[in-house]
């Protein structure tokens, strides 16, 4: 009889008491050490409770991976809607992934059906579907705040249809009333060189700038998910303080929440009950599955080889940075040895920003003076050696399928 190793993991007794609570997209009932942009955010917004459909606000939201931009836009709207129910008062909370809905078109319908409003398939513009938008909150009365996460995933920037212009003007300016706030998600504000002055005026209104976490932070925010979703003793204070230390540089929650669990899952896979150094030293190296699936999967084919060329230079030379000019000399020549018609220097830098702004490399500049500017670029908290394989892999299977 064939055994049912499914039935068998299914009757081991697990570490956990909830996984859930390692997620990435796990929303826990309160977040810690946000309540500040909380208080703020509910300031901006108070008119919306007080006076409905007064006002109109626009807020932008930024900082780096991992720091809690999407948990305190999320948790600011679960409070909203509480207090809209309490009086009675029509808002709508739409929170879009403009990583995953990349165009002007599917973030448009993906509002339309989360609003329940039947949406055509074919046969509209995204100017069709905004007036379409206006046309249902007008006619159901209904107040809308709508987030677009990650908005520097965005597509179609420079096309002659401007979604965030179009919708901070589509309030009824007639009748002197507001249907529709807007709060964006950038991790980096220089997304705004990509958008038109106008655009650039709407948003620069109220910008909420979210700071790393501290070192304590970082120990506290995990601590809460180890004590409500791992049983007791599994991991020991002093490894908590060392997984903080290791992303202490990107302040990314996630990264540290995927270690504790990729951690737990060693030690169960060993059949013990206590993680020790030895399986928290692999899964520090198995962080790289999740970043993959990711970030790296976005990549460009050149961002690709950007990234792949930083490795090199960085494990040739047993150093923690490698200076621009060195980069872009040996991107040429792996260009060189693929075949591939290197980028001007130009877009070497735009990429080079793309990749800081997925938390891939960090960029620094050093300046005595105009002449003596150099920037250096590193890789922190992902292990340089791995990053190398996987990245000489996607180019081997790029290079296979041409």
């Amino acid at each position: 009889m064939t055994l049912n190793y499914l039935e068998d993991q299914y009757c081991r007794n697990s570490l956990f008491i909830k996984e859930e609570y390692f997620e990435v997209n796990y929303l826990p009932d309160q977040i810690i050490h946000r309540e500040q942009e909380l208080i703020m955010l509910s300031k901006i917004f108070i008119k919306l409770i007080e006076t409905p459909f007064q006002i109109s606000r626009k807020v932008m939201i930024h900082g780096d991976v991992g720091i809690g931009k999407t948990a305190i836009a999320r948790t600011f709207g679960r409070m909203l809607l509480l207090s809209a129910k309490k009086r009675n008062i029509k808002i709508e909370y739409v929170h879009i992934n403009c990583r995953i809905e990349k165009s002007n078109f599917k973030i448009l319908v993906q509002v339309l059906r989360k609003l329940n409003c039947p949406v055509p398939i074919r046969g509209f513009s995204p100017q069709d579907l905004i007036t379409m938008l206006k046309d249902y909150l007008k006619d159901k009365n209904i107040y809308l705040v709508l987030v677009l996460d990650e908005l520097n995933h965005i597509q179609n920037f420079n096309s002659n249809f401007d979604i965030i212009y179009s919708l901070t003007r589509m309030n009824d300016t007639e009748n002197r009333k507001n249907f529709l706030s807007l709060i964006v998600i950038v991790r980096d504000i220089t997304l705004l060189r990509n958008l038109d002055e106008s655009t650039i005026s709407t948003l620069q209104g109220s910008i909420l700038t979210l700071k790393k976490y501290t070192n304590k932070q970082i120990v506290d925010i995990l601590n809460i998910r180890i004590n409500k979703g791992l049983k007791k003793g599994i991991i020991a204070e002093s490894d908590v303080q060392l997984i903080a230390e290791k992303i202490s540089d990107s302040g990314d929650i996630r990264k540290g929440l995927n270690i504790i669990r990729n951690a737990v899952k060693i030690t169960e896979f060993k059949g013990k009950i206590h993680i020790s150094s030895d399986e928290l030293q692999l899964a520090f190296k198995n962080l790289i599955p999740s970043l993959q699936d990711d970030a790296l999967s976005i990549l460009t084919y050149h961002m690709t080889l950007l990234l792949y060329v930083i490795t090199i230079l960085l494990l040739e030379r047993k150093e923690k940075r490698v200076i621009f000019s060195d980069i872009q000399k040996k991107y040429e020549e792996i260009c060189f040895q693929y075949k591939e018609t290197p980028r001007k220097s130009t877009q070497i830098w735009n990429n080079l920003q793309s990749l800081k702004n997925y938390s891939l490399i960090n960029i620094k500049t050093i300046s005595k003076n105009v002449k003596g500017r150099k920037s250096y670029c590193s890789i922190n908290s992902i292990p340089i050696n791995i990053l190398n394989e996987e990245l000489n892999q996607k180019i081997r299977n790029f290079l296979s399928s041409r």
